[in-house]
């Protein structure tokens, strides 16, 4: 039974596919028209054509419809019956295919629902996620923002998400077809426990590989040369005692411990104001970060994006400002 319907829908569809390719669907704004005017020469002015081209149209018309369309009784031309059936429709067949081709209209966050999954680092999250949320709240009722910890090794692994938030020197690892956006800066800082009083307020590269440390490692399969360009410190954290994909859970291992940890500043004050932690400054030449969202260009229509792109701007400039 249902294959007799899909062979019927079948050919139905082929049966309106040939009767549209008997007619010249560009002659159908002439129809129209004409239909209006009953005048060759008015449409003519109309669509800045020639008396010639429109005559010509309203032959392929006729002979496309089987009707003579218009018809002149003395000098006044007048619509036949078929082409008074055919007025109304024509001009709501026209009227949908101008809203179809015409652009759409903004996104409207104050009512439209959406769905966006960013991709970042539990630093990231804990930081900027609560700007996020306290904007969309007032702004952006039915949005939704879906927060993800999860690796990114591939232009291809981006594409399955909307945005990756991160250090802006994982461009090199993410290929040509990506969008990117600058957010807002950082530096790497050493954090020890309270209790830790060994450690001068300022440090040496050799004096933080005296120490038994923690690293952070998002993904512990990341190639080393990822590593690099994810953590500019990584170059002295090749003999870590643990490795954790969290910066949070750093901060916990920290002040429990004889260790210490490398981690961005914004995150090692917050970590400090509610742990017994001392932040400590270290002498590292390429310490400094630059945060930026990554978005790959073959998801660049996704209706909201680019006014996400703007919230993404307006909550880093929040951040950094407080």
């Amino acid at each position: 039974m249902g294959s007799a319907k899909a062979t019927a829908q079948n050919a139905g569809d082929y049966e309106i596919l040939a009767r549209l390719h008997k007619i010249n669907l560009d002659l159908l704004p002439v129809l129209h028209e004409l239909l209006r005017t009953c005048s060759v020469t008015r449409t003519a002015q109309t669509f800045n054509m020639t008396q010639p081209a429109v005559s010509r149209a309203l032959r392929q018309l006729r002979s496309a419809f089987d009707d003579p369309l218009l018809v002149s009784p003395g000098r006044n031309a007048r619509p036949t019956d078929r082409a008074e059936a055919l007025r109304g429709p024509l001009g709501r067949i026209l009227g949908d295919l101008d809203g179809l081709l015409s652009p759409a209209a903004p996104f409207d966050p104050s009512n439209e629902a959406a769905h966006f999954a960013i991709n970042t680092a539990d630093y990231v999250i804990q930081r900027f996620a609560p700007i996020l949320c306290e904007i969309c709240a007032q702004e952006a009722p039915r949005v939704v923002m879906e927060f993800i910890v999860s690796p990114i090794r591939t232009p291809e692994d981006l594409a399955k998400i909307d945005f990756l938030i991160g250090p802006r020197t994982l461009e090199q690892a993410l290929g040509k077809r990506v969008g990117k956006l600058s957010l807002w800066r950082d530096d790497i800082v050493c954090i020890a426990s309270a209790t830790n009083k060994a450690l001068p307020a300022r440090i040496t590269p050799a004096q933080f590989q005296a120490n038994r440390y923690v690293s952070f490692r998002r993904d512990l399969r990341m190639p080393q040369d990822l590593c690099a360009l994810a953590q500019p410190t990584s170059a002295i954290e090749t003999e870590p005692v643990c490795m954790v994909p969290s910066f949070l859970a750093l901060g916990a291992i920290v002040e429990n411990s004889d260790c210490v940890g490398l981690l961005p500043r914004q995150i090692a004050n917050d970590l400090a104001r509610y742990r017994r932690l001392r932040v400590i400054e270290i002498a590292f030449p390429t310490k400094q970060l630059l945060i930026s969202a990554f978005w790959s260009l073959a998801n660049e229509r996704k209706r909201g994006r680019d006014w996400f792109r703007k919230l993404l701007v307006r909550a880093a400039a929040r951040l950094e400002n407080a």
